[in-house]
């Protein structure tokens, strides 16, 4: 009797174990199943470029635990734009888009580099003889020859206008923003010390070796042989 029992016991122990293991398994397979809305890149786009339904499409991805930190709700209505230059296929994070309201102004510049559209420049202004930074990576939306059409913080948008109407005149510098100073004001005195006997990293030429030239020392005269007296 008691071995019958023993069995029994050992019987549903056995039956509880697979109940809970296949309940686990069940959630880690629902889990692994399941998915969460996101919005994806249909073809490239450039830093500052619009993203609308053509460019994006809602698709679905990998539920996460929350750590994701991915764009949600309808994003071709809210009117947002790309942080950086995006390829298609890119699942789109909060990241990539520019987190605050823009406006688009048109700025004259002296001298502009090679720019087009989703670049990022740094805007100096030339006043009473000093240069001073007034925009820092700011995005380029597109440009026609020397005026650049440059999107900048909305609540910057009189200052700007107020640059452009003065005449003021603005030089741009194609930049990424790293190692850029934060205090940008600088006279033509200062410039020219800083940049004194400066180069770009890596610019310098190896001094040339000297290769020493053979002397021409003067040989040594041949002794002219005496006669010995008396010999």
């Amino acid at each position: 009797m008691s071995g019958s029992r023993s069995v029994l016991v050992a019987f549903v122990g056995v039956l509880v174990f697979c109940l809970v293991a296949g309940a686990i398994y069940l959630e880690i397979l629902t889990s692994a199943r399941a998915t969460q809305p996101a919005w994806e890149v249909t073809q490239p786009v450039a830093a500052g470029q619009e993203l609308t339904t053509a460019n994006v499409t809602e698709v679905r991805v990998p539920a996460a635990d929350g750590s994701w930190d991915l764009v949600r709700g309808d994003l071709p209505a809210e009117h947002r734009r790309a942080a950086h230059d995006m390829s298609a296929g890119t699942v789109l994070f909060n990241s990539d888009l520019l987190q605050q309201d823009l406006a688009l102004v048109t700025l004259t510049l002296k001298a502009p580099p090679p720019l087009g559209q989703g670049d990022s420049i740094d805007v100096y202004a030339l006043v009473d003889g000093r240069t001073q930074m007034v925009g820092r990576r700011l995005i380029v939306d597109h440009v026609d020859g020397d005026s650049a059409f440059v999107w900048v913080p909305a609540p910057d948008e009189p200052a700007w206008v107020t640059l452009e109407a003065s005449q003021v005149a603005l030089f741009a510098a194609l930049s990424s923003g790293v190692g850029v100073p934060k205090d940008s004001s600088q006279s033509m005195t200062e410039a020219l010390a800083q940049l004194r006997g400066g180069t770009v990293p890596g610019g310098e030429l190896p001094p040339e070796e000297v290769v020493p030239t053979p002397s021409m020392a003067p040989s040594s005269p041949t002794p002219t042989p005496r006669r010995r007296s008396g010999a």
